[in-house]
C-alpha cells in the first residue's frame, strides 16, 4: 500500500503530531506499507527526523500555495510520479483547491480529513474568502470518496445539507499514546522548576495563543482566584498572536509573578501531571474540532474545565469534566478551588486505566484508520 498525506508541515500542529504518532504505530501493524508526506511549507519540521527514521518519505513543495499554478503543477507531478494507492488530504476547506491537482489521476481511494470547524482560508480579503469557502467545499466533496471527521459535530458541520451517496462521511477519533503518563511518579520537580510552591494551585492551559482558544479568560480565572485569597499560578503552553497582550494584561493586573508563559514544550504530559486543573475556555463559536489536549488531560488524571465550545466527543470520563460558558471567570475560579480542595472524582490510576480502554488509545485508533485504507 502506497499512501500520500498532504499536510502543512511536520512540526508542532496537533494534526501532524497525531498523524506521526499513527504512522509510528502503523509500522508495527503494517511494516510494508509506504507512507509519504507532502508538506505545503518548504521549511523543516521538528518531526521530520522521526518520520525519516521510521522509513517515511517527505516531499516539500518548492512553492507556496499562494503561487497557485506552480503549486498545483508540482503537486500533480508528484501524484502522477508516485503512483499512490491512497490520497489523504488534511486541510478541510482548502483541500478543495489542491484536490484539483488530482483530477483524472486514478487512486484506489481519496480521503478528505476534516480536523476543525474553522472557516479558514489563507486569503486576506474577507469577501473573497467567504465567496470561495462554499466553492472549495463543493470541490472537495466531488473529488474524494470518503470524508473522515474527528468528531460528530465536525462531521455534521462539514456535511451540512449534503445527502449524496458519495462521499461517505465517517467519524474517526484521534488516538494518543499512553506513554509518559505515570500515576505513581513524583512530578514535584516540575513545579519547583517553574518556581511554583508545592501547596499552591497550578492551573494549566495548552493551545495556541489566539482569540478562539481564549487564553485571556484563563488569566481572568487566575485573577479571581487570587482575589479570593487563593495562592494560585497559571502556566500557559503555546504560542500565538496574543502573547504580548497576555503579558501586558498580567503585568497590568499585578499577576506577572503568577504567570508562566512557556511557549511550545515537549514535556506537556509532565506539566499535566504536576498541575491541579486544566482550563480550556475555548469560545463557543466556532467550536473546537475535538480538543486533543482535553483527551490527554484526562489520561493524566487532571480535572478539565471546559466550555460548550468543546464537543462532548472529547470527554471520555464525564466525572472529570466541568462545563461552563466563557463569560463567568468567578464561577470557574470557585469550581476549580472546590474540585481541588475535595480531591479528584476519579483517581489518576483509574483515569489512565479507563483511557487505555477507550476509543482514543493509539493502537485502537491506528487500526481504525488502517481499516479505512484497506
Amino acid at each position: 500500500m502506497r499512501i500520500l498525506h498532504v499536510v502543512e508541515s511536520l512540526d508542532r500542529g496537533a494534526v501532524e503530531n497525531w498523524l506521526v504518532g499513527v504512522f509510528r504505530e502503523s509500522r508495527r501493524i503494517r511494516p510494508d506499507w509506504e507512507w509519504t508526506f507532502y508538506c505545503m511549507l518548504d521549511s523543516p519540521g521538528r518531526l521530520d527526523s522521526m518520520v525519516e527514521d521510521l522509513g517515511g518519505v517527505i516531499i516539500r513543495s518548492p512553492v507556496t500555495v499562494s503561487e497557485k499554478t506552480a503549486f498545483l503543477t508540482h503537486l500533480r507531478r508528484t501524484l502522477k510520479r508516485g503512483r499512490y494507492d491512497i490520497l489523504h488530504v488534511h486541510h478541510d476547506f482548502l483541500s478543495g483547491f489542491y484536490l484539483l491537482a488530482s483530477a483524472g489521476i486514478r487512486f484506489k481511494k481519496r480521503i478528505l480529513h476534516v480536523h476543525n470547524n474553522d472557516r479558514h482560508l489563507p486569503i486576506g480579503n474577507a469577501l473573497v474568502r467567504n465567496a470561495l469557502l462554499p466553492v472549495f467545499r463543493w470541490l472537495s466533496l466531488r473529488l474524494v470518496d470518503e470524508v473522515l471527521c474527528i468528531s460528530e459535530h465536525t462531521r455534521d458541520d462539514y456535511r451540512g445539507r449534503f445527502r449524496g451517496g458519495k462521499p461517505r462521511f465517517e467519524v474517526l477519533y484521534y488516538g494518543i499514546s499512553m506513554e509518559g503518563f505515570d500515576p505513581a511518579a513524583d512530578f514535584s520537580h516540575v513545579r519547583s522548576g517553574l518556581g511554583i510552591p508545592s501547596d499552591a494551585r497550578m492551573l494549566l492551559f495548552v493551545g495556541r495563543m489566539n482569540r478562539e482558544k481564549n487564553p485571556a479568560f484563563a488569566l481572568k480565572v487566575l485573577d479571581e482566584m487570587v482575589g479570593m485569597g487563593i495562592d494560585a499560578y497559571l502556566v500557559l503552553v503555546g504560542k500565538g498572536e496574543m502573547e504580548e497582550e497576555l503579558i501586558r494584561r498580567a503585568e497590568g493586573g499585578g499577576l506577572a509573578g503568577r504567570v508562566r508563559m512557556l511557549g511550545w514544550r515537549d514535556d506537556v504530559r509532565s506539566l499535566m501531571q504536576a498541575a491541579d486543573a486544566f482550563v480550556f475556555p475555548r469560545l463557543e463559536e466556532p467550536r473546537e474540532g475535538l480538543g486533543l489536549v482535553v483527551v490527554e488531560a484526562q489520561a493524566a488524571g487532571l480535572p478539565v474545565f471546559i466550555t460548550p465550545g468543546i464537543g462532548r466527543d472529547a470527554v471520555e470520563i464525564p466525572e472529570m469534566a466541568h462545563w461552563a460558558g466563557p463569560v463567568e471567570p468567578r464561577r470557574w475560579a470557585a469550581a476549580v478551588e472546590e474540585e481541588v480542595s475535595k480531591g479528584p472524582a476519579v483517581s489518576r490510576d483509574e483515569a489512565l486505566r479507563r483511557m487505555r480502554a477507550s476509543r482514543f488509545e493509539l493502537s485502537r485508533a491506528t487500526a481504525n484508520l488502517l481499516a479505512r485504507y484497506e
